[in-house]
This record gives structure tokens, C-alpha cells and sequence, in this order.
């Protein structure tokens, strides 16, 4: 499929930072290093250690909860820490943007194509 990156915003209590993120087919949070976490200043969700499987095996991992932004779009998210930043695909077709496998790059759906959300 290649490899698609996307230019993202997070704001924290402390600081906004621009990320360029992975887009992650297989993801359904937003994936920061540890360090971004805290330079942020994100706070971790109470009761929020989720376990998850990466490619490195089951794991367990605090969440935070987080706003961002993509191109003119705001979202709330759910981070976890990650090796290198990463976004997740339920999140961008939540905000209507499919993966073009072939320019490797982000496009929005249109008004009249269905997608997600399907329901409220």
C-alpha cells in the first residue's frame, strides 16, 4: 500500500506541537512518543490503561486524552505512546478523509459519497 504521512496538530495544556504522523490502517488511536507526551503536557485518562496489539505483541499503555487539528479540521483523540507518531485510520475516515493508495496522500471524501460516521 506505501506509506502515507499527514501533518497534524496537537494541542496540549502547555503547548501545541505540529507532528508528521503515519498513518496507520491498522490503528484506531493517535500514537506519540513518550517524550511528546510529556513535553505537552497531556494528562492520563483515570482508568484509561488500555492493552493493545502491536507488532511487537500485546501491550499495556496509559491513554490521554487530547485535541488536534488536521488542515482545517479540529478532533478530539486518543493517544497512546508510540515510537514514532502515529495516526489512526478510524480517526481520519471519522473526519471523512480516505487514503489514496497510489499518491500516498490524504483526500477528503466528497458531500455526496457515504462514509463514516454511518450513525450518530
Amino acid at each position: 500500500m506505501g506509506r502515507t504521512e499527514v501533518n497534524a496538530v496537537i494541542i496540549g495544556p502547555q503547548v501545541e506541537r505540529e507532528f508528521t504522523f503515519l498513518v496507520d490502517t491498522g490503528s484506531v488511536f493517535v500514537g506519540l512518543p513518550a517524550e511528546a507526551i510529556k513535553e505537552l503536557g497531556l494528562i492520563p485518562i483515570p482508568g484509561g490503561t488500555r492493552r493493545l496489539v502491536t507488532a511487537n505483541g500485546v501491550v499495556e499503555r496509559d491513554t490521554y486524552g487530547a485535541y488536534g487539528r488536521l488542515e482545517d479540521q479540529g478532533f478530539l483523540a486518543t493517544i497512546v505512546a508510540s515510537p514514532v507518531p502515529l495516526i489512526g485510520y478510524e480517526l481520519l475516515e471519522n473526519m471523512r478523509f480516505r487514503v489514496n493508495p497510489v499518491t500516498q496522500s490524504l483526500e477528503r471524501l466528497g458531500e455526496d459519497e457515504l462514509g463514516p460516521p454511518f450513525m450518530l
